[in-house]
């Protein structure tokens, strides 16, 4: 079994900051997706729903998420970690055991990020990036949160 917790644990400081920027808002992208599909009372309209999932998925294939500060890119190390999370994910989609390892990867990352990284992360996606309507990014922090 791999040590997950280990692998999140050990990235440098910039790594989790950047890990804590896509876990916010990959999960908010997926609360989103949720809501519109499950036809939510508070699901987003479709163009709003699509524009947050481009966003999402061009800074996962690209791995990098640009700021107005600059982009934030990671490690090679980082980027391969993350690619097997990803894969772990698209298989557990239809396999339970892939998916209770997904969730493993995941529940590890938001322990290494830590609370305070992930509001952190939160906030700076609010101040750099006008695709998240406002009070969705609460929605990736509170996923992200149960984890802690």
């Amino acid at each position: 079994m791999k040590d997950w917790q280990a692998l999140f644990d050990n990235m440098s400081e910039e790594d989790k900051d950047g890990v804590a920027l896509l876990r916010v808002m990959e999960c908010t992208n997926g609360v989103i997706q949720f809501a519109y599909r499950g036809n939510e009372p508070y699901a987003l309209p479709i163009e709003q729903t699509r524009e947050v999932m481009n966003f999402s998925m061009g800074c996962i294939k690209r791995w990098t998420i640009p700021l107005k500060e600059g982009d934030v890119t990671f490690s090679d190390e980082t980027v391969e970690v993350l690619k097997e999370v990803r894969e772990w994910y698209q298989k557990g989609k239809k396999d339970d055991a892939a998916f209770a390892e997904f969730m493993r990867a995941s529940a590890a990352s938001a322990k290494a990020c830590g609370k305070e990284r992930i509001i952190k992360a939160s906030e700076i996606l609010d101040e750099n990036f006008d695709v998240f309507p406002d009070g969705t990014l609460n929605w990736g922090v509170g996923y992200l949160m149960q984890f802690l």
